[in-house]
């Protein structure tokens, strides 16, 4: 036989579910490792195949373009999920 469920008021059932909405699924200094790791990895990558055809300077100037791109993209997108969650509350 099915099991009653206890009635629970819809703004303490929102209350949950904005709270679980909420919490992070990775901390921020797993984020900063990630990102760190990423956006090295891209410059790196970057630069290695331009070197050969634009020469050290250039390909080495795009590695560090794309390398901060990277954390540009990052922290745009963290300003901006601030700034709309604090519209929200």
């Amino acid at each position: 036989m099915a099991k009653k469920m206890k009635k629970i008021p819809m703004s303490e059932k929102k209350a949950k579910a904005r709270q679980k909405q909420d919490d992070a699924w990775i901390s921020m200094r797993t984020g900063l490792i990630v990102i760190t790791i990423v956006s090295i990895g891209l410059a790196v990558l970057t630069a290695w195949t331009t070197v050969p055809a634009l020469g050290w300077f250039e390909g080495l100037l795009w590695g560090l373009g794309f390398g901060i791109a990277v954390w540009l993209v990052f922290f745009g997108f963290l300003y901006f999920n601030r700034w709309v969650r604090a519209k929200r509350d």
